[in-house]
């Protein structure tokens, strides 16, 4: 069955709907296997991040994954099918090696995308729902990725959203420093946005999590202090900047929470830099005076002044994935040739089996000895199943092409030869 990529991605859809097609990580397997129910779905890989929602499947039936992708948000075709896009066969695997290698990316070569692929591919062999094609497709992509990091310059002075939202922080506020800034998350990303903070030396740095765990540890390495979301209001009134990157599937700050917090602030302007998807922050926040709020979507701007440079590097790193994409797919055509070949013979194997079968049976209706009609039934059978085979040798010996020769000993695990003719 044919590889197919059906997604959409910060390219083809606003945030507002992005965020309604995000497939949470503790539902992952119930979506794999959910999918997999669908008739003529063989396997399959979710990709779900703050930029793109995209199903890898192996399946011949493109209406019914976009079927699927809709109901499960609970969405309209009408909704969904202006956004979303679909890949077949080659241009799947470019796409798919383009995501990898972070060539699709909003940040040009980002590297945690790669992570990323790489769990949502542990997440499908965990489900079992990863077969012989898909495991040979994503080593293959993995395989890709880093000769593209190792022989190109694509993931020179690594740009990330992470390190754009710092960025932005800095333009907002110039003595970042001197700032307060609260971080609230704990994952991936947020530890991202730490590091890069970590170089701005912040003098007030505090990190909410809804639980401890992980958050203090952050707290510990990056010098910060951490608080439960309960305390989060109160830390809301003393911030100057707060970057928010949780995998909260709700809003975490609401617009009644932050005009409470505001009564408290005196008109302080709060900058509010939201990276999660789906949001942190409900939208409607930026109403309120002396917030200023950013989406994700706000940081493209700031990650495209720092592309400069990284074209010829995508060039390069696009030639390598046309390369090996066409050496992946010609893997795969072999692989039809070979099962195609195999039925084939396979067939005319039966068929001479069939005829001689027949004929044996009429002779042991007519009472000839039993023996007698088995030998002859091996001996004709034998005979036939030998005999192109063995036409074709002799025409290869004639012909000098020893070549085929070794191909036959090997082809049927023949003994060597105890000769140098061959």
């Amino acid at each position: 069955m044919p590889i197919i990529v059906c997604g959409l991605n910060h390219k083809t859809a606003p945030l507002a709907l992005r965020e309604k097609v995000v497939f949470s990580p503790e539902k992952l397997s119930l979506y794999l296997n959910d999918l997999l129910t669908q008739e003529n779905i063989q396997e399959a890989v979710i990709l779900s991040t703050c930029n793109r929602s995209e199903l890898y499947c192996d399946t011949d039936d493109v209406e019914k994954l976009m079927d699927w992708f809709c109901r499960q948000h609970q969405l309209s075709r009408a909704e969904l099918e202006p956004v979303l896009y679909v890949y077949r066969e080659r241009q799947a695997v470019e796409h798919i090696m383009q995501v990898a290698c972070g060539l699709d990316s909003m940040v040009l070569g980002e590297s945690q995308i790669l992570g990323q692929m790489k769990n949502a591919f542990s997440e499908s062999c965990a489900a079992g729902t990863i077969g012989t094609l898909f495991n040979r497709l994503f080593q293959q992509v993995f395989a890709v990725a880093k000769e593209v990091r190792t022989n190109t310059a694509i993931g020179a002075c690594p740009v990330s959203v992470a390190s754009a939202a710092v960025g932005l922080a800095k333009q907002l506020f110039p003595q970042l420093q001197t700032a307060t800034v609260l971080v609230i998350g704990a994952g991936d990303t947020a530890n991202l946005v730490l590091k890069h903070l970590s170089a701005h030396d912040i003098s007030q740095l505090i990190i909410a999590n809804r639980s401890q765990g992980n958050a203090v540890i952050l707290a510990k390495n990056y010098g910060g202090k951490f608080i439960s979301f309960e305390e989060l209001p109160a830390a809301l009134i003393s911030a100057d900047v707060v970057i928010s990157a949780t995998g909260s599937p709700a809003p975490i700050i609401s617009k009644d929470m932050m005009k409470t917090v505001l009564a408290g602030r005196r008109n302080k302007i709060i900058s509010i830099i939201d990276i999660a998807m789906p949001r942190d922050v409900e939208p409607s926040v930026s109403e309120l005076f002396s917030v200023n709020l950013y989406s994700i979507d706000d940081l493209k701007a700031i990650i495209q002044q720092n592309l400069r440079g990284r074209e010829h590097a995508a060039e390069k790193a696009c030639e390598v994935i046309q390369q090996k994409s066409t050496e992946f797919m010609a893997w795969l055509t072999s692989l039809d040739m070979v099962a195609t070949t195999i039925r084939v013979y396979r067939n005319q194997i039966e068929e001479l089996c069939q005829a001689e079968l027949a004929k044996a049976i009429r002779q042991l209706q007519r009472g000839e000895d039993p023996t007698q009609v088995l030998s002859s039934f091996a001996y004709a059978f034998t005979n036939k199943l030998l005999h192109t085979p063995s036409v074709q040798l002799r025409q290869a010996g004639t012909e000098g092409r020893f070549d085929i020769l070794q191909l036959a000993q090997q082809l049927f695990a023949l003994p060597q030869l105890e000769t140098d003719s061959i």
